[in-house]
């Protein structure tokens, strides 16, 4: 039952420690264990022991079994992230006491990561760019980042030439671009723009990206060389990059660019016109074989024409057969018309179906009016509800009146300035005999 106890307490049976005892005790001479045993009486004799205490106290309380000088089983230590176990000692130490101040995480064979540009090393850290030139970050087998002006090619920092030198340079060490691209010359080491390969023939000097002057006649538009005709056209001879100055015999500047001068071309009638042919022409000429051509020329009342001859005559005249012909031969007193029609008359007349009639003959007394209505009426006449009023209605004497009265009397006559609306010789007036009927009375005084 003792022999019992003691392995429930202690986790192993008393021979079994004895043994243990007895084993390190013959390996490790050079240490003296610190052993404290108590017996209960009979215990030598195999009838019990009451205890057996291992003190290894000054190791910590996860230490269960040492000597003088080291902790020889440790067990339920935990230690922090930046910390690992000391098994000799069963105590948690800081990574960067036992392996440097850039390690972060540990055991006790030693470092396992580091800061950032360090990679670990043994039971140290040491710098990326020891291992892996002028790299930035690193782990034990490859570098992972690089400093400027390099780049990363299979695990390896490599100069960049773009951004040492220029995206025309494709390979280069540190100090020099070693090849260029095609249309790039090296020289000192850096790639110059071979301009004439790369912007054509008359690019004489130039950047990486563009032409920036031009020999000759050619001049710099967008980056590269031009000649002015290519630019504003063919009939441009002189010109800068924003405008053609001068322009070919028969052209003329128009803007920016050149076009044809009609009339020098063509003559000075031609308003309008290509570099071959003149395409309008002033009012009275018509275009006949590419130039200007009197229309007046076909007919003397022809005022518009071309090559085949007269398309359009003057006012009373219409085309017929090729020929103006006046509208009052064709339709009397017409004044306008068409071949086949009259479509208005001359003053005073009316179009009445397809001829022209007198107002007069409509309307008596009518000077000028519509189909339905008089507008006016001859003189002697006054214009009462669209009827031409004789003026005699008033007076038989009467040659101008109004709608209400007469206004002018025949020679020696006088009228009524009492607005009677009669005609009086001097000496007489105008009185009324009966029922409206008026005549001249003897009276010097009112008619005089």
């Amino acid at each position: 039952m003792l022999l019992k106890n003691v392995k429930a307490s202690l986790g192993f049976s008393l021979i079994e420690l004895l043994i243990s005892l007895i084993v390190i005790s013959c390996i490790t001479a050079a240490f003296t264990p610190i052993i404290t045993k108590k017996f209960s009486s009979g215990v030598l004799g195999g009838d019990s022991v009451s205890d057996i205490t291992i003190k290894c106290e000054q190791f910590g309380e996860h230490c269960n079994l040492c000597t003088n000088n080291i902790c020889l089983a440790c067990s339920g230590l935990v230690c922090q992230g930046d910390e690992f176990i000391h098994d000799k000692s069963c105590s948690c130490k800081k990574c960067k006491d036992n392996y440097g101040t850039d390690c972060l995480t540990c055991d006790d064979k030693g470092c396992l990561s580091c800061s950032v540009g360090k990679f670990p090393n043994g039971n140290k850290c040491s710098d990326c760019n020891t291992k892996y030139p002028n790299c930035t970050t690193c782990n034990e087998t490859k570098c992972t980042g690089c400093e400027n002006n390099y780049k990363l090619v299979n695990g390896a920092c490599v100069p960049d030439c773009t951004k040492l030198f220029s995206s025309s340079c494709t390979a280069c060490d540190i100090n020099n671009c070693t090849t260029c691209t095609g249309g790039y010359d090296l020289i000192n080491g850096r790639c110059v723009a071979n301009c004439p390969t790369k912007f054509g023939s008359a690019c004489t000097s130039c950047t990486a990206s563009a032409c920036t002057a031009c020999s000759g006649n050619y001049i710099l538009s967008n980056g590269s060389c031009t000649t002015c005709s290519a630019k504003f056209g063919a009939s441009c001879t002189n010109c800068n990059a924003s405008t053609c100055t001068k322009c070919q015999n028969g052209y003329k500047l128009s803007g920016t660019t050149c076009v044809p001068n009609c009339t020098s071309l063509f003559g000075s009638n031609c308003t309008s016109c290509t570099a071959s042919a003149c395409t309008a022409c002033k009012s009275g000429y018509g275009i006949v074989n590419g130039s200007c051509f009197l229309c007046t020329s076909f007919n003397p009342n022809c005022s518009e024409c071309n090559n085949s001859g007269c398309t359009k005559c003057k006012s009373g005249y219409t085309l017929k057969n090729g020929t103006c012909t006046a509208c009052s031969s064709l339709f009397t007193n017409c004044s306008t018309c068409t071949d086949t029609q009259c479509t208005e008359c001359k003053y005073r007349y009316v179009l009445y179906g397809n001829s022209c009639k007198a107002c007069s003959s409509l309307f008596s007394g009518c000077n000028d009016c519509t189909i339905t209505e008089c507008l006016s009426c001859n003189s002697g006449y006054t214009l009462v509800n669209d009827y031409c009023l004789p003026c005699t209605s008033y007076d038989r004497h009467c040659i101008s009146c109004n709608s209400t009265q007469c206004t002018g009397c025949g020679s020696e006559l006088v009228c009524d300035t009492n607005g009677n609306g009669g005609c009086c010789e001097m000496i007489y007036k105008l009185e009324e005999l009966w029922a409206g009927r008026m005549r001249c009375m003897l009276d010097d005084t009112i008619c005089n």
